[in-house]
């Protein structure tokens, strides 16, 4: 079974397998990652994992973004930055690299 992500009207994304890069663990649900670093961003719902059996952090690549409604979705996402005070982003890639930050802060906390 696939991971899928929705925002009602906004956008959706699919993830059919996660394998970790770090253990190899790999899964189909959230049994063995934790999906709570998500984002949203004006290319869609970017999904960010941990995973539960080393606490690797990453965005898969795999992922299948799609947009339902472009600009609502851009209204909401700029909304949502204003609202909570939550970084801007602008797409996948500035969402890869925000969990590649985590992740070097969460190996160096380790140490």
């Amino acid at each position: 079974m696939a991971l899928k992500f929705r925002l009602h009207g906004l956008a959706e994304t699919f993830i059919d397998s996660v394998s970790c890069h770090n253990c190899g663990t790999i899964g189909t649900d959230d049994e063995h990652f934790s999906t709570d670093l998500t984002k949203v961003s004006l290319d869609g719902i970017v999904v960010v994992i941990q995973c539960r059996a080393c606490g690797e952090i990453f965005v898969p690549k795999q992922q299948r973004l799609g947009i339902i409604n472009p600009s609502a979705l851009r209204e909401a996402v700029f909304k949502d930055s204003e609202e909570t005070g939550e970084p801007l982003f602008s797409n996948f890639e500035a969402v890869r690299l925000t969990a590649e930050k985590l992740n070097t802060e969460r190996k160096s906390d380790l140490h």
